[in-house]
């Protein structure tokens, strides 16, 4: 294989695991008011939320989805851990 395409295929790893990483990292504060019945919201997203969850009446969840704001996530995700990754490389 091609040292190009290592490097490529490392760099796209490394950025799912980072972006896992900071998705969870982002919902563990909020997971606290998990256990009452009202006035609770999740957000999950860096820099752009593309989940939130909210209570809208006493038994009723409502979700959102916004997958511009996950394709963003990624694709920013992406071009900052393969770059730091290309220049590490580079350095060595």
């Amino acid at each position: 294989m091609k040292p190009q395409l290592k490097t490529i295929i490392k760099g796209l790893l490394l950025s799912i695991l980072v972006f896992f990483s900071v998705s969870f990292i982002m919902i563990l504060p909020q997971l606290n008011p998990l256990s009452e019945t009202h006035g609770f919201n999740i957000k999950i997203g860096f820099p752009f939320v593309y989940y939130y969850q909210f209570w809208v009446g006493h038994d009723f969840l409502n979700w959102e989805w916004k997958i511009r704001n996950l394709i963003l996530d990624c694709l920013i995700t992406w071009l900052t851990v393969i770059g730091i990754y290309y220049f590490i490389e580079k350095s060595n």
